[in-house]
Parts: C-alpha cells; sequence; structure tokens
C-alpha cells in the first residue's frame, strides 16, 4: 500500500462536501486533477471509496469506515508537522557564538545588549572558550559561530575577516611620559628575556617570538602565563611588558595598560569562523556586523 498525505486530504475534502467541484475549489486543484488522485487512492487501497452519480458523490461503506481513520491521521500528521515547524523556527532564531574570555568580559555585554535591540528574535547562547576549542566547536557543530585570531586555514572551517589588528606591545599605564608612550616601539629594542608572555606553542606567542627573534635563553628566563587576561593584568601591575594583538585594547577600561605599535608592522586579523558550506548565515552575518561595529568603535579602527 502506497499512499501520500495529499491523497489523504481529497479524499476528505470529497467526503466533506459530497462533490468533486467543491472539494477542488478548497484544495485549489483542477477537478481532474482531484478526480485522479482519488483514484489513485482508490487503486491503492484496494477497494472504491466513493459512489459517484451525476447529482452526488457518497461514501461506500469502505468509505465510512475509512473516514475517522483518515480525520485522526490526517489531524496528528499536522499537529505534528506544526510542532516540527516551530522547532525549526526556534532552531534558526537561536544562535551559539563562541568568543575567547578577554572578549567575552570586556566587550560582549555591549554586543549583547545592542544586538537584542537590533534583532530581538534571536537568542544569542554565548560561550567563553580558548580559541582550540572555538574552532573544534564551530567543526562539530555545536557552535555556529567563533570569533577570534584564528591563523590558520582549517579545512572543514570557513574564516572572514571583521577588522585587522597587528601585534602591540603592552605597556604600564603612567609608567613613562605621554610623548613617549605615544611612539612606536621597534622589534630590536623589545627585551625578550624580560617580557611576560603565553605559553611558547600558543600561535600569537609564537608570532611574537619570531618577530622579536627570542632565544631559547629567552623564552627560558621570562615569566610566562595561561591566558591574555593574565597577562594584561600583571602588566598593569608594573610586573613587565607583554607583545599582545592590539585587539586587546578593547579591554583598556578593565586593565590600565597602554598598547605601542611595534614596526615593522606584524599584522594579525580578527576573523569570525563558520562551518564550511553552511547555508544559514543570515542571523551569523548580522550578529558578525553587530560584533564588529562595537569592536571598531572600542578600538577606533
Amino acid at each position: 500500500m502506497n499512499f501520500s498525505y495529499r491523497q489523504l486530504r481529497g479524499f476528505l475534502a470529497v467526503a466533506e462536501h459530497g462533490s468533486f467541484t467543491k472539494a477542488a475549489e478548497q484544495l485549489h486543484v483542477t477537478q481532474a486533477g482531484l478526480s485522479a488522485m482519488v483514484r489513485e487512492f482508490e487503486d491503492s487501497v484496494g477497494c472504491r471509496l466513493f459512489e459517484r452519480s451525476t447529482r452526488a458523490v457518497t461514501l461506500t461503506a469502505q468509505g465510512q469506515a475509512l473516514l475517522p481513520i483518515a480525520l485522526r491521521t490526517v489531524a496528528e500528521l499536522g499537529h505534528a508537522l506544526s510542532r516540527l515547524t516551530q522547532s525549526g523556527e526556534r532552531a534558526r532564531n537561536a544562535l551559539r557564538v563562541g568568543v575567547t574570555p578577554l572578549i567575552a568580559s570586556s566587550v560582549m555585554p555591549e554586543i549583547l545588549s545592542l544586538f537584542a535591540q537590533e534583532a530581538p528574535d534571536v537568542v544569542v547562547d554565548m560561550q567563553d572558550l580558548d580559541r582550540g576549542l572555538i574552532q573544534r566547536g564551530v567543526e562539530d557543530g555545536s557552535l555556529d559561530a567563533g570569533f577570534g585570531g584564528f591563523f590558520g586555514k582549517v579545512a572543514g572551517v570557513k574564516r572572514r575577516a571583521i577588522f585587522p589588528a597587528h601585534l602591540a606591545l603592552a605597556q604600564p599605564h603612567g609608567a613613562m611620559g605621554d610623548s613617549r608612550r605615544r611612539r612606536a616601539v621597534q622589534w630590536a629594542h623589545v627585551a625578550s628575556s624580560q617580557l611576560i608572555a603565553l605559553p611558547a606553542d600558543n600561535a600569537i606567542q609564537r608570532l611574537a617570538d619570531r618577530h622579536a627573534q627570542s632565544r631559547p635563553e629567552d623564552v627560558a628566563r621570562r615569566r610566562t602565563v595561561t591566558h591574555l587576561e593574565t597577562v594584561l593584568a600583571l602588566v598593569e601591575a608594573g610586573l613587565g611588558e607583554a607583545i599582545v594583538p592590539s585587539f586587546a585594547g578593547v579591554a583598556a577600561q578593565r586593565w590600565r595598560v597602554h598598547l605601542a605599535p611595534l614596526v615593522p608592522r606584524v599584522d594579525l586579523d580578527y576573523y569570525v569562523i563558520t562551518r564550511a558550506g553552511r547555508r544559514d548565515v543570515e542571523t551569523i552575518d548580522r550578529f558578525a556586523e553587530t560584533f564588529t561595529r562595537v569592536m571598531r568603535t572600542r578600538l577606533n579602527v
């Protein structure tokens, strides 16, 4: 037995109206098309369901027996499809994003508040994670999008630069005169052994060490911590300087540090990443636009 939901609805419409003409009007199909649909349904169930005459169309005994079952089936299927549609709408209106703790604690409250005003129909689930976990979440689908300094291309992940950044030297605020703090710093003048650093295998630190020409003995002598927030806190306390990405400047209101440009400039763009091949990117793009606008305002870029 092989029949369709459309054929069931056609059967019920003819049974309700007692007329192929009126039933066809209700279903917005031609009378000939509805007649063919009902004949195919009768062939599928193996019996006649209607007695047809020039004056009326009535149910046969088999049609009468099938009617309550068909009514219940169509009603239950309709309810199920409605629930699935609502579930799909909720899924489309939920956005799971990953950001690093520095961004989460400094600028995300403003971004989430603004986006809630601009897109009140979207619920944003923000997770503060290390960059590696953000990338993994995007790859396995547990995150819709991730934001951060993702340096290398990864199969299955699409990345898009949303604003420019570069490496800078974080210095204690007020540690030197304003005129000097406004100056760029040559890489040759960076005291690598005295830096507060991220772990040596961190992508930002690897890039910094390459340009600072850090030697193994420099790496062994310096203070190393795990998180960028800790780096900034230690710099604020006057315990040293650090090479950080310029987008760390969004936390300037939390940690009183100054970011001096390093020359030659080393670019380090900030990205939004998504799973390659996604089609439902409209909401992600809306959020990324708000994210970018707030970040650019904070960083004055």
